[in-house]
């Protein structure tokens, strides 16, 4: 009776999780033909083994195993905590072997005759090339949920461009309205600044006539003298012209009065001017004149 109500005690060799002592993996080796030594035992550092020359590693921290072996000609960390097996070559071994020592792993020499494997025998034939290093199974999930976080944010800007058109096209047709905008707005200024000017101009004008204030200038003449040589300019054309259409009897008058109409304007004004004496003066006087207007427009 006491046997039956004796509480059952844990095993130090498993627990129900899977894990097995070094007891337990040595014994079921053992039916196998096979045998574990420690890999940094003395006994095992005198005999001076190169790590490539074995066939099986088992390595172990805290409760997870995992195996380096040997398929083929190439070496494979057949851990179970990486998303496949990661490609190991023959000059890494060593040093991946003493990076487990110093990270707490307790490693095992598997000693013996392996059982032949599919996997052995097919990669006699061929020989293993691995572009990318297998992820931990942790770091593969969490890039996983980060890239359906990304493709989730992407989708929702695609909804938001059909909804609304796309946002590149539109930004492109509001910089080409701007740039119109602006090339009109320049020649409005443009056309302003011109009329301005022309205003300006008359109002210059139109203010020496009125004050009729005489302006004497070493080289220019004055508005007034330019208007009289206008209409004497104009004067002696329709004379000409009424010569020509006159009878025989009134061209003597004609020329009479012509030559005192003549001899008057010559008396006034002086010898004559060209008619492209006359316009160079008047455009001249125009320029001065909207020279002293900006000049006091912008000391007010």
């Amino acid at each position: 009776m006491e046997s039956i109500f004796h509480e059952k005690q844990p095993s130090g060799n498993m627990d129900d999780s899977g894990f097995f002592s070094i007891q337990v993996i040595s014994n079921a080796l053992k039916v196998w033909g096979l045998e574990l030594i420690l890999f940094n035992s003395p006994e095992y550092q005198r005999l001076r083994i190169d790590p490539i020359n074995e066939r099986s590693f088992i390595c172990n921290y805290k409760e997870h195993w995992f195996t380096v072996r040997k398929l083929g000609k190439q070496w494979f960390n057949l851990n179970s905590l990486l998303t496949g097996p990661e490609l190991i070559s023959d000059t890494y071994l060593a040093l991946f072997l003493a990076q487990l020592q110093q990270e707490g792993y307790s490693i095992f020499v598997v000693k013996g005759d392996l059982p032949d494997c599919e996997a052995d025998q097919l990669l006699q034939m061929i020989r293993v090339q691995q572009m990318h290093r297998p992820k931990l199974i942790g770091e593969e999930l969490a890039q996983l949920k980060e890239q359906r976080v990304q493709k989730t944010d992407l989708e929702r800007v695609l909804e938001v461009n059909d909804g609304t058109g796309m946002l590149d096209e539109d930004e492109e047709d509001l910089q080409r309205a701007l740039a119109l905008s602006r090339q009109e707005i320049d020649m409005e200024d443009e056309e302003a600044d011109l009329r301005r000017a022309i205003q300006l101009s008359m109002q210059g004008t139109s203010r020496n006539r009125c004050q009729d204030i005489p302006q004497t200038s070493g080289s220019h003449p004055t508005s007034e003298e330019l208007r009289k040589r206008r209409e004497a300019y104009f004067e002696k054309q329709q004379q000409q012209q009424q010569q020509q259409q006159a009878p025989p009897g009134q061209l003597t008058h004609l020329c009479e009065k012509s030559s005192t109409s003549s001899e008057a304007a010559d008396s006034d004004l002086g010898d004559s001017m060209s008619e492209e004496d006359m316009l160079q003066a008047a455009v001249t006087m125009s320029l001065e004149t909207v020279r002293s207007n900006l000049k006091t427009e912008g000391k007010k």
